[in-house]
Order: C-alpha cells, then sequence, then structure tokens
C-alpha cells in the first residue's frame, strides 16, 4: 500500500489540533508544536488561548491555514508550518494575519 502523501498526513495530523482546539485541550495543541517552537513562539499560544472556535481552512504541502475566532469578535488567519520530526509531524512556526475589516 503506498504512503499518504505529505499533505494528507499533514491534513490529518491539522484536524486533530482543530479538535483539540475547538474542545479547549490546549495541552493537546501544544503537544504537537516542536520543541524548538515551544521555545520560540509568542503568538500562536496567546491566540489559542482566546480562541472561541478555529477551522482548518486550507492545505498546501505541509503547510496549513486556520481562521481563528477569538473572543471579542476578533479573528486571526494563521499558516503554520509542520516538519516530521522522529516520525510525527508537528509545528515548526507560525504566521498570524489579520483580516481586513469588512472583507
Amino acid at each position: 500500500m503506498e504512503a499518504a502523501s505529505v499533505k494528507l498526513q499533514v491534513q490529518r495530523v491539522a484536524r486533530t489540533f482543530e479538535r483539540s482546539l475547538n474542545t479547549g485541550d490546549l495541552e493537546a495543541c501544544r503537544a504537537l508544536y516542536s520543541a524548538e517552537f515551544r521555545e520560540r513562539d509568542t503568538d500562536l499560544g496567546p491566540l489559542i488561548e482566546r480562541t472561541l472556535r478555529g477551522e482548518l481552512i486550507g492545505t498546501v504541502g505541509n503547510r496549513t491555514l486556520f481562521h481563528l475566532h477569538l473572543d471579542e469578535d476578533e479573528t486571526r488567519v494563521v499558516e503554520l508550518l509542520w516538519l516530521e520530526l522522529h516520525g510525527a509531524w508537528r509545528i515548526h512556526d507560525a504566521r498570524v494575519f489579520s483580516l481586513l475589516p469588512g472583507e
């Protein structure tokens, strides 16, 4: 049997992140961080703490996009870079985008 594509592998683990996020299990979300990212994360952690609901909106290769619906009627789009480390996909970097008002 042929191994799943990188995109499919990443999408599967991203769905796990999405479920953990939406059930408020922030420890499970952070368990998907690489050790290096855990040490330097200053953006994603505070955002997931404020997230009321998150949606996986796209996967391209080893990158995913999430739409985060935050408290105080704010939203952000987050691009996560996933790397395969020791046989498991982990979040290795994140970029945060603000949506334009009215868009």
